[in-house]
């Protein structure tokens, strides 16, 4: 494409850099067909699929194509889903995207989960997809996605919640490539059980602790928590077990 278009602040069309007027042309004419075609497959997907994971998984395919299609460089992708937004789509997305990583794009993340094969991709829902690609380090080592694979069943938002502040805390000043496969899936998988026995003593303390001040502060005990097992474990040198768990939850919520 070459050629990035923006809005003043006055809503007027904005050509970046010195451009010929068939250069122009060019521009215009991409942005018609963008104005036309986006609408519509957004249209047709949400009727096909609803509005959840493979609505995007399908639109990330169909932005491949653009990409393709307008010759759309890696360096200009960013600017693309922008212009897509600005222009093109009817839908208001107003999550906050940033200003320039193409990975908290809503189009970026829908053409990077369509670079996934289904099978992987239909494992979480669409919130979940966005927790992982939204941070660099949960991403970082792809082995992650073959990590989903491997999931059995959906995971629940609350158990995932955990298992996503948990793997962002353990993930800090980590370099997991030195890890096999086998002992990064344990890794994940010990994280995974780390939130689930959160979530069960948790609810077992509010039934027996009704009135208990502690429920009030249950974010900042769950940081605890997941803190207290991490030094449990690295202190004895040991993977994570209920034993921990059990240890940690009672540190946190005396």
């Amino acid at each position: 494409m070459g050629h990035i278009v923006t809005l003043d602040a006055e809503g007027h069309l904005v050509y970046e850099g010195l451009l010929s007027a068939k250069e122009k042309a060019s521009i215009d004419e991409i942005l018609k067909a963008l104005k036309e075609e986006i609408p519509q497959i957004e249209s047709d997907l949400e009727e096909a699929y609803g509005n959840g994971v493979l609505y995007k998984y399908n639109l990330g395919k169909f932005l491949g194509e653009l990409l393709e299609k307008y010759d759309i460089s890696p360096s200009e992708r960013r600017k693309f889903w922008d212009e897509i937004k600005t222009f093109a789509t009817k839908e208001n997305r107003i999550r906050d995207e940033g200003r320039n990583a193409e990975t908290r794009s809503f189009y970026g993340q829908c053409y990077r989960l369509s670079q996934l094969e289904q099978e992987i991709v239909e494992k979480l829902s669409w919130r979940q997809w966005q927790d992982i690609l939204d941070r660099v380090s949960n991403r970082e080592d792809e082995r992650i996605f073959e990590w989903v694979r491997k999931q059995n069943k959906k995971i629940r938002e609350d158990d995932w919640r955990e298992f996503e502040k948990g793997l962002h805390l353990y993930l800090k000043n980590k370099d997991t490539s030195v890890f096999t496969d086998e002992e990064l899936f344990g890794i994940y998988d010990s994280i995974m059980e780390m939130g689930q026995y959160w979530r069960i003593a948790f609810l077992q303390f509010s039934k027996d602790f009704p009135n208990s001040a502690k429920i009030k502060t249950k974010a900042r005990r769950s940081k605890k928590y997941q803190s207290e097992c991490f030094k449990i474990s690295h202190e004895q040198r040991k993977t994570m077990d209920d034993e921990i768990f059990s240890k940690a939850f009672e540190a946190t919520m005396k």
